[in-house]
């Protein structure tokens, strides 16, 4: 047993070591700056709660900071793609600083709502956010040829995963440390906000030696490389498409996921410490999930494994409001969780892979920022539901979003050739390549 976990160890080192520079600090620096993520999505709408805040304006902190996100998204795609990337993506990273300095600092719920738009809170992660989500992803997908995208998405999505799952368990050390008699509440809460502040100021210092990349060498040959005439009308279609699907997804995550948590307080009425552990434990099962991706992808297609996870991951969410006891329904999210964490990658590869490499950062950011705003505007409704005792109202119209998503994936978009599926048609005549090649160019910038 010990020679074979030596094993594990060794060829995972190998693996991140196989790994680009830049992707590796690339990566580093998301453990570091999700961390957080993982720890506020637990730990954050409970605090609020516990300030006396009304369940309606909980969610509608959510709001603002997914509308401010959204907002800004739709202009900074355009602009990384022109100016380049890594310095969007550097101060993205540094600015949710500034928020949790402003947490640590008062508990005036104007001040509480300026620091949620800076950065740091929800899946959005406000205006922060939106430099992130228009850059890494772009930026990491630069790092490799597009065969390899795939994987290093998993890599990411791992990187997320994991940071996230160790954040949800220290969720749960405020509240210990006030029962253990070892720190009052209000110390004990503007802790977290204080090694918040040191994880950010750390994943923002690791970004420096990044580099912007142009075009990457790819199997195809050095002329792979090369910008070619793409297709706008049917660059567009592809990205509305996309935007569709994602502005569903992001539907079902407002709805369900944001206040999750404390719909599972409120529906089981169990503490935070009772909460924590699931919601580690769930991004945890994406762990063992995740290294199967770039296999399935190979067999399936990249679009294949995403209507696996997206049909999957809806039925067992099913689940949750149905369980009679707290165990149960985290049992259901812990398991559909690790099944979306499939997902995520794979769609994120796909939207990388679906548009021409010069305007993956619009590509990126029409796409998320619908996600953004549906996942922004939905909490307060779920707020609504919640503050009224309606708990079953929110996850049945998130089930319904996600069952749509499918649909719509399905029925629109499971054909789009990606590059390096397309390559895999062979040619007829000399000069002859597949009419994908064309309209996107094999290279990764």
């Amino acid at each position: 047993m010990r020679g074979r976990g030596g094993q594990g160890v060794t060829g995972l080192s190998r693996a991140i070591r196989a790994l680009p520079r830049d992707a590796r600090l690339l990566l580093l620096s998301s453990f570091l700056g999700s961390l957080p993520i993982g720890l506020l999505l637990v730990f954050f709408p409970l605090y609020l709660h516990d300030l006396g805040l009304r369940t309606l304006l909980i969610g509608g902190i959510f709001t603002a900071a997914g509308l401010g996100s959204s907002v800004l998204l739709l202009v900074i795609g355009p602009l990384a793609d022109r100016f380049g990337r890594r310095a969007f993506l550097i101060a993205g990273t540094a600015l949710p600083a500034l928020g949790f300095a402003i947490f640590a600092l008062t508990t005036n719920t104007g001040w509480l709502v300026v620091a949620s738009m800076l950065g740091g809170v929800g899946f959005s992660g406000g205006l922060g956010g939106a430099l992130t989500t228009a850059t890494f992803n772009p930026l990491l997908a630069g790092t490799v040829p597009p065969q390899q995208r795939t994987t290093v998405m998993s890599w990411g999505e791992a990187t997320w995963t994991s940071a996230t799952a160790c954040g949800a368990l220290l969720a749960g050390v405020p509240a210990f440390l006030v029962r253990a008699h070892l720190a009052p509440l209000l110390v004990a809460d503007r802790a977290v906000f204080v090694g918040c502040f040191l994880l950010i100021v750390c994943a923002a210092l690791v970004l420096l030696p990044v580099r912007d990349r142009l075009a990457l060498p790819t199997s195809e040959g050095p002329t792979a490389a090369v910008p070619r005439p793409g297709r706008p009308l049917a660059q567009w279609a592809v990205l509305l498409k996309l935007a569709v699907f994602f502005a569903l997804q992001g539907a079902g995550l407002g709805l369900v996921v944001q206040l999750l948590p404390l719909w599972f307080a409120l529906r089981f009425g169990a503490p935070s410490t009772a909460i924590a552990p699931w919601f580690a434990a769930a991004q945890l099962a994406g762990l063992a999930l995740i290294p199967f991706v770039p296999t399935l992808a190979r067999r399936l297609g990249v679009g294949g494994v995403i209507l696996l996870a997206v049909g999957v991951s809806t039925v067992l969410l099913v689940g949750v409001p149905l369980a009679p006891v707290l165990p149960i329904a985290g049992l259901f999210y812990v398991v559909r969780t690790g099944v979306v964490s499939m997902q995520w990658p794979a769609q994120l590869s796909f939207l990388q892979g679906a548009v021409d490499p010069r305007v993956r950062g619009l590509a990126t950011s029409v796409s998320l920022s619908c996600w953004s705003v549906a996942m922004a505007l939905l909490p307060a409704l779920a707020g609504y539901f919640m503050d009224r005792r309606l708990l079953l109202w929110p996850l049945v119209l998130g089930i319904v979003c996600y069952a749509v998503a499918a649909v719509w994936f399905y029925l629109t978009l499971r054909h789009t050739p990606l590059p390096e599926e397309a390559v895999r048609t062979p040619a007829v005549g000399k000069d002859a390549e597949p009419e994908r090649i064309a309209m996107v160019p094999e290279r990764a910038s």
